[in-house]
């Protein structure tokens, strides 16, 4: 009987179960999507990490692995380990038609320990790489041949030696993550490259040395032996980093991830929204199965049963609603495979796990009561004597007691809210910051709206009688207004803030405000080459920068604490930058454009003269992340000496300039009697000019790496465009979500108000005059919640360009205005769809 009752409910309000499935579906798909996204990475990342990353351990330096490094290596990884030589650096290569940066990857025989590598052609493995090893011969991708303009048999100058490209790479697996490419990767035979004079002195030379451990073997393990042997060995800090795969696989875990999981958290505003709507269509049935509770209890029916009857509806519409979510969310992950094309590696395949549609499934079963629940709880003031009284309402009193009921009944929504943005934050934290930012945006929305609303009554007295109706229907409605108007607001302001933080970012990047952006960055000027380059663009044209000298050191102490006790007291343990010591030193006479002193005072002017401690300016940011303030005392380990200086400056840097920046400058003196090379920028070079201007550049200076800084600036504009079209997506997403609150609401408010509407009739109003009050009334509504998200991202995409982008901001006013016109259009036109099954009722319903 129970299951023949809530079929009929179900089967009775088509209009109400095709809502409310449709509705809470849009809200799941947004959420299951997120999650399958996130889970299929990370399912390619365990398949396929030892093969990206070459290795069980790798180990990193600066510098080549002593005999007595490489020998614990062997030791600590036990018998059957395998190891690998590999080396990278970055250096120019000239070709029979350009020049351009290129990567360097020098590989030994061994290469690679896991997977196999596809050539083109029949080239077999064994061939290719004794080839390397043998003969000056380049291996390299398709792409990268291209990218070089060289083909098969060419010969590429590399440096002051020349080699021939014999085989071409099919795939590159160690590719797979490199969204912003600075240059082409090639591979020599490690042989070839120590023989060929290209690593000199301050050539930036990554060295690795790959491990295969044996079978079974736990790398963590051997991971953290292996590093606490060779800081003993150092006497406490070595230049030598331990990479494992989980270690590689949580920090590219972080650089999508963080994406993600801002995505998803704009996937829970879309199912909050849904949940909104979905409490709003369910108030609608709320007047009919009031009376039928009653008639239940009546029959005997005890009140459990009678409840649980709609809860078991309700369980019946949210598993509906799992199932078309995941329909749904199957049929738009090909489109997130289109909108990160190129940021995701070659073979993700992206697929809802079991897992996923379990987790949805359990979301839209208890989802659809969880929300519904503020209303719900009015069925249990029913009672059996109210049939009598010709109404399923509580007595006043009661009504009055149990009028904080709705609130505690948000409470377990809430709960579901917060454990689902804990999940697609990554921490309790990021869910317990969504939730509570949900709820206090929510709330001040409300009480603006509340606040706007006492104002119609106001102004209502100074208008014609068109907008006097309509202006008294919102104040006498307000409650179900300022739920509209917080809906709308809520999924409009994610739709306000993509285009302004995105067109802010792009303008600034492409082209800082105040700056002129160069065109070529030189890295790996010698001392000697300083004034042969100056000559090299003398007589007008592109104009070459004061080279900025670089050095390299250690932090040994800070304010006498060593540098990795420090690290450990002050540092939060996801920065990777500080799990190094050597960092890159500078300085210079004046401060370039790019930079500002925001806190102390500037640099002395005169040379340190050796006696002393010396001045230090260090950049802002770095200086919060490392802990440091101003009149701190640091030890420096420069090239075995030892100096002291303290931090008398901080400094903003605006990073976008793409100047030579440094996170740390010195007092003049300083660093001039240490070795070091130069960085520098060329401006002004015309875009038809720029290809000879590199390949004269890498003949008279083969030791140069010149960076086109334009070519870096269009990747980031891509890369921006592709994520910002994510975010489009998922904006959309809670738009539409927005919509149908909207409707639900429209809805909903016109039933209630159909006696009222019919008045209007019976006085001699047109349907016509009616339809305008309703689109008037409703456009209001959208206009002020577009007006109002318009302004709160302006103020939300201003703080995130100063927190985050270093300001970089642009209000994107066409884009407000369209926006706001079109919150009017499409509110006013919504309600009028949802309401026109009432207003086209004759008026002798009224008299009935």
């Amino acid at each position: 009987m129970w299951l023949r009752l809530g079929w009929r409910e179900i089967v009775r309000s088509p209009r109400f179960t095709t809502l409310f499935v449709l509705n809470l579906a849009l809200g799941l798909a947004g959420f299951l999507l997120i999650t399958a996204f996130g889970g299929s990475l990370g399912r390619h990342l365990d398949d396929n990490l030892r093969e990206m990353l070459g290795a069980d351990l790798v180990l990193r330096s600066s510098r080549p692995l002593t005999a007595d490094e490489q020998a614990m290596g062997r030791t600590l990884a036990g018998p059957g380990a395998v190891q690998a030589e590999q080396l990278s650096f970055y250096s120019m290569v000239r070709g029979p038609r350009l020049a351009r940066l290129a990567r360097v990857v020098a590989v030994d025989a061994a290469h690679p320990l896991y997977g196999r590598l596809a050539y083109a052609g029949d080239a077999v493995h064994e061939q290719v790489i004794a080839t390397l090893q043998r003969e000056r011969t380049v291996l390299l991708t398709r792409e990268a041949a291209r990218a070089l303009a060289v083909e098969a048999g060419e010969t590429l100058t590399i440096g002051r030696a020349d080699y021939r490209v014999a085989f071409f790479l099919e795939r590159d697996p160690a590719a797979e993550f490199s969204a912003i490419d600075l240059a082409p990767k090639l591979f020599l035979g490690l042989p070839q490259v120590r023989e060929s004079g290209l690593i000199r002195f301050g050539s930036r030379v990554s060295y690795q040395t790959l491990i295969r451990l044996p079978a079974n073997t736990d790398a963590a393990t051997v991971a953290a032996r292996l590093e606490k042997a060779l800081a003993a060995a150092a006497g406490g800090e070595t230049p030598v980093r331990v990479a494992t795969t989980a270690e590689v696989n949580r920090r590219l875990g972080q650089v999508v991830g963080f994406f993600a999981e801002f995505l998803g958290l704009a996937s829970m505003v879309s199912l909050f929204l849904a949940g909104l709507a979905a409490g709003h269509l369910f108030r609608e049935q709320l007047r009919a199965r009031r009376r039928e509770t009653a008639i239940l209890l009546s029959l005997g029916a005890r009140r459990a049963a009678a409840l649980g009857l709609h809860t078991g509806v309700l369980a019946v519409l949210g598993l509906a609603a799992a199932l078309l979510a995941i329909l749904f969310a199957w049929l738009l992950l090909p489109l997130f495979a289109f909108l990160f094309r190129g940021l995701l590696p070659a073979g993700l395949h992206l697929g809802i796990g079991p897992m996923d549609a379990a987790l949805v499934v359990v979301v839209g079963v208890s989802g659809s009561f969880l929300f519904c629940l503020p209303v719900s709880l009015r069925l249990a003031a029913v009672q059996p004597l109210h049939l009598l009284q010709q109404t399923a309402e509580a007595p006043p009193a009661q009504t009055a007691a149990l009028r904080l009921l709705p609130l505690l009944g948000l409470l377990p929504a809430l709960g579901l809210l917060f454990l689902l943005a804990s999940r697609l934050g990554g921490s309790l934290f990021s869910g317990a910051v969504f939730t509570g930012g949900l709820v206090v945006l929510l709330g001040t929305l409300f009480l603006f709206a509340r606040l706007l609303l006492a104002g119609c009554r106001l102004l209502a007295v100074r208008v014609g009688l068109t907008l006097r109706i309509v202006l008294r229907n919102l104040y006498r409605n307000r409650l179900a207004a300022a739920s509209l108007f917080t809906a709308l607001a809520a999924a409009l302001l994610l739709v306000a803030l993509i285009p302004q933080a995105e067109r802010g970012l792009q303008a600034e990047v492409s082209r800082p405000e105040g700056m002129e952006l160069p065109d070529l960055f030189l890295v790996d000027i010698q001392p000697e080459q300083q004034q042969p380059l100056a000559d090299f663009f003398a007589g007008g044209g592109p104009r070459l920068s004061d080279p900025a000298p670089m050095v390299r050191g250690r932090i040994v102490r800070i304010n006498g604490v060593p540098f990795a006790d420090w690290r450990q007291q002050h540092v939060d343990s996801e920065e990777r930058v500080f799990r190094r010591t050597d960092f890159n030193f500078s300085s210079r006479a004046q401060l370039d454009a790019s930079e500002t002193v925001v806190r102390g005072r500037p640099l002395s002017s005169e040379p340190w003269t050796g006696e002393g401690v010396f001045e230090i300016s260090m950049e802002q940011q770095f200086s919060r992340r490392l802990g440091v303030a101003i009149g701190d005392r640091m030890v420096f380990d420069i090239q075995g000496i030892e100096l002291e200086g303290e931090v008398v400056n901080l400094r903003r840097v605006r990073w976008n300039s793409f100047q030579p920046n440094f996170f740390l400058l010195f007092q003049r003196g300083v660093l001039d009697e240490a070795p070091r090379t130069y960085l520098a920028s060329v401006s002004r070079v015309k875009a038809a000019d720029k290809v000879e201007l590199t390949r004269r550049l890498s003949a008279a200076f083969p030791n140069l790496s010149v960076i086109d800084v334009s070519q870096v600036v269009e990747q980031l504009g891509a890369i921006a465009g592709r994520l910002a079209g994510a975010l489009r997506f998922m904006a959309g997403l809670a738009m539409v979500t927005g919509l149908v609150a909207v409707f639900a609401i429209a809805r909903q408010e016109a039933l209630r108000r159909e006696r009222e509407l019919n008045l209007l009739r019976v006085l001699g109003a047109s349907v016509g005059r009616v339809r305008l009050l309703t689109m008037l009334e409703f456009g209001l509504v959208g206009a002020a919640a577009g007006l109002s998200a318009v302004l709160l991202s302006y103020a939300a995409s201003y703080a995130v360009a100063w927190l985050l982008f270093d300001r970089l901001w642009r209000f994107d006013w066409p884009a407000a205005l369209l926006l706001c016109a079109g919150a009017t259009l499409v509110c006013a036109g919504t309600a009028l769809f949802a309401a026109d099954s009432v207003l086209r009722r004759r008026p002798v319903a009224l008299l009935g």
